[in-house]
């Protein structure tokens, strides 16, 4: 099995690296320099060129804030791209898995959103994210969506790296506590990916649209305690976390007051879940603060 990865810096890339996949799977990564998403019209070229089993979009526009002043450049790279790729791959009959966000709902609902929520995305990137899922659905009935949130690994710019960086030093630090998700390791969504993957190529009426969310839900504030317990249990520094509200911390895209997720679809189809971020964040931390010495 050949699969074809775009997006070879991002986080949920690396982990597809070093995720376990069946025996004989070649994965050939593409970076910006190689496939860049900001010239969308060179993609399909690369397609037919690679002719890969399967495609794998990893590749993205995530800067949320920044999207709010570059938004047509965020359309061209989460909208534009993975349209031009689904398409040059339905031509050739090959199945296409793109990550999208939980960004495409705009956080009121009170419970964990389904898959058949209706989208209406906040802000600029929420938008763009939502129409490259149409764009893919429109261009490659043979596809996989795959919704999640609050991404973090021990690389790249997330959330955990960020209280690790904080807890270096600060005494004290203040951490949203008015948004709820479901915070997730790209390990785990790369492992998922290649767990489903086969089955995919084998049974391509699994396509559609899936929640893949780790399985704990809480607060930013609740993510950040769990990060600086963990500190203290090996004996590091940890910082006094205080909890404020949104209205403390604007920024210049509003998020989601509620980005939970169900992954009960995911389950019910593929047999299995995404590990909560109680026990998938110990190993994380061990790789963030060793590839910080």
């Amino acid at each position: 099995m050949r699969v074809l990865v775009f997006g070879a810096s991002g986080q949920v890339a690396r982990a597809l690296r070093a995720a376990r996949w069946p025996d004989g799977t070649v994965l050939v990564s593409l970076d910006r320099e190689t496939a860049d998403f900001a010239r969308p019209s060179a993609l399909g070229a690369i397609v037919r060129e690679q002719r890969p089993n399967a495609i794998v979009i990893a590749a993205a526009y995530t800067q949320v804030d920044k999207a709010e002043i570059e938004e047509p450049l965020a359309h061209t790279v989460n909208s534009v791209a993975p349209g031009e790729i689904a398409k040059a791959a339905s031509a050739l009959a090959i199945p296409v898995i793109h990550l999208s966000t939980d960004y495409v709902f705009d956080g009121e609902k009170p419970g964990s959103y389904v898959e058949s929520d209706p989208v209406a995305p906040i802000g600029a990137y929420g938008r763009t994210k939502l129409a490259g899922e149409v764009a893919v659905r429109d261009a490659n009935t043979n596809h996989l969506i795959l919704r999640t949130s609050w991404v973090y690994d021990a690389f790249g710019t997330n959330f955990l790296r960020t209280m690790l960086r904080l807890a270096e030093s600060r005494d004290e630090v203040r951490v949203v506590d008015d948004q709820q998700g479901c915070p997730t390791a790209a390990e785990d969504i790369a492992g998922a990916i290649a767990r489903v993957l086969p089955a995919f190529l084998a049974e391509p009426q699994m396509a559609g649209t899936y929640h893949i969310p780790g399985a704990d839900p809480t607060t930013w504030h609740g993510f950040a305690e769990l990060i600086f317990q963990e500190l203290a249990r090996r004996g590091l520094r940890r910082p006094r976390n205080i909890p404020i509200s949104s209205s403390e911390y604007p920024t210049p895209a509003r998020r989601p007051k509620n980005s939970r997720l169900s992954g009960d679809a995911f389950a019910e189809r593929f047999g299995f879940r995404l590990r909560g971020y109680r026990t998938a964040l110990p190993r994380v931390m061990d790789q963030a603060l060793k590839a910080a010495q």
